[in-house]
Order: C-alpha cells, then structure tokens, then sequence
C-alpha cells in the first residue's frame, strides 16, 4: 500500500498542476492571437509641422456597430481646434486614432501626405502627445514617471512641475523627486495625476498635443493658472482639444461637433453660434455648461 501511495499523490499533484498550467496557457494564447499593429518605416521628424488629414474614415471596436463613420477633417500644423459632442459619441476614440494607439478600420488617415500604414508608429507617438483624462502611471518613483526612463536634467523636470503647478507637490513630498508614486498613481490625487502628465507632455515636447478632458479634477482658478503658463509653449504646436468648458472651446480656430461617431457641424465659435437648428442648440448647450 505503501508503494502504491507514492504514484497515486504524484498523479493527484499532477492534476491540480494541470488544472493551473490550463488557466496560465489560456492568457497566454489569448495575447499570442492579438493581431500586431501595422507598421511602417517612413520616420516623422521630430519637432516638424504636421499636417494630419482624415478622409472618409470609419472605425469599429467589433464587426457589429461602428463608432466612427465617415470622418474627414484636417488638422493645420500649429492651428488649435475643439472636438465637443455628447458621451459616446466618439471623441476619445478619434483622439486615440490620431494618436496612433488604435488602427482605423477602413478610409485615409495622412501626415503630411503620407498614409499612416507606411509611417513608423513609434515616430507618430513621439511627436503627438495623448494627455488623458485618467493617465497612465507606474508604480515607480516620480522622476521615472515624467521622464519615462529618458535621461533628463533635473532643472528641466523642475522647471516642468512649475509650469504643471506642482511645485508645492514636490516640496511636500519626503524624497522629491525619488519617491514613489504607486500603482497607477494612487498616492496622488486626480488633480495631481493629471497635472503630472502635463508636466510629462512638456518634458515630452511634442509637435501635436491632445487635451482629453485632462483637468476635468482641476479647480477653476488652477486650470485658469495652468493654461495661462502653458501658453508659450502651446504657442508653436498643434492643439487639439476634447472641451468641456466654455474658456477653452472659444479659443479654438475650428470646433468640430461630434454625434453618434458623425461629424455634424464644423465651424468657428461664432459660426456655429449663429447657426439656428438642433444641432446649434447642442453646441449652445455644451458650450454654456
């Protein structure tokens, strides 16, 4: 009986082994059948005006519904524009597009005349600059977080929190710019988690940067403060904006209105003010709250 003991706990063991190895191999085929992005050699230069042009482009998350439809637009280097519309209505996931973090699924999308399949995805995230709403933080320390493993002069990382108004952060904080922020940041507030990945676009210093709702947890008078600061260096860049209030929609040279994935109304602040219909008293609306 003895004898027979050993091999029966070696097949149980064996059993319970499966059982985890199964779980473990069924993560691991789902990513191995992730589709790799398409990616191109042509290289954007850094610091370069971008022209981006979309044309008749559509997207879907499934085979099922599509969230964008037919979107053409384009983006002047240096010019500043608005996208507005309700939620769900395809905002975030166009920014994303342009960004170069999701793949269209059919139309044109250009920089600088050229198709987005023949440009390298690493050089089109190098010049445009997501600034999200929730950003992404690691669970290192705070320099890691802004600088992303580049080597950087800390008079620069300084000079950046400044500009971010989280100079009175880094004092606080026990061992400045070596302390660790936690996973995804939770040893900070959203406002600072947001004004971080400010601070890391101006490190960052992109051709093309994206405000998606990025101080949505930012008091008035901050945001006010923060935007006056960033002037000079949104000056030369191409600014897009996911708006949300008023001060910042009306600076914009075009405001684009999105609804149900359809870009319905295109114009100026005034223009589209003047204009009478349903889609008027939605931008009226946006615009005042």
């Amino acid at each position: 009986i003895w004898f027979i003991m050993t091999p029966i706990q070696d097949i149980l063991t064996i059993q319970y082994s499966w059982a985890t190895t199964k779980a473990a191999l069924k993560r691991i085929n789902r990513i191995l059948e992730l589709q790799l992005e398409p990616n191109g050699t042509k290289i954007l230069k850094k610091q370069s005006d971008i022209l981006i042009e979309l044309q008749n482009l559509n997207f879907s998350y499934t085979q099922d519904a599509a969230v964008l439809k037919d979107i053409s637009l384009t983006i002047k280097p240096k010019s500043k524009i608005a996208l507005i519309g309700a939620s769900g209505s395809g905002k975030t996931t166009l920014a994303q597009i342009i960004s170069g973090f999701y793949t269209k699924t059919d139309g044109e999308l250009l920089y600088n005349g050229q198709k987005v399949e023949h440009i390298d995805r690493g050089s089109i995230r190098e010049n445009i600059f997501l600034v999200l709403q929730m950003p992404m933080l690691f669970n290192n320390s705070l320099r890691f977080n802004l600088t992303m493993g580049k080597d950087i002069d800390d008079d620069k990382i300084f000079k950046a929190l400044k500009i971010a108004q989280l100079e009175d952060l880094l004092i606080s904080l026990p061992n400045k710019l070596d302390t660790i922020v936690g996973k995804n940041g939770v040893r900070l507030s959203g406002g600072q988690r947001q004004r971080l990945s400010i601070a890391r676009m101006i490190l960052a210093d992109p051709s093309v940067v994206i405000f998606d709702e990025s101080t949505s947890a930012l008091d008035v008078k901050t945001e006010s403060i923060l935007f006056f600061e960033l002037q000079p260096i949104l000056k030369n860049k191409t600014v897009i904006t996911i708006a949300h209030r008023l001060s910042t929609v009306q600076n914009a040279d075009m405001i684009f209105v999105l609804q149900d994935g359809r870009i319905v109304q295109r114009g100026s602040h005034t223009e589209l003010e003047s204009v009478q219909g349903h889609y008027s008293e939605f931008v009226k609306n946006q615009l005042t709250h």
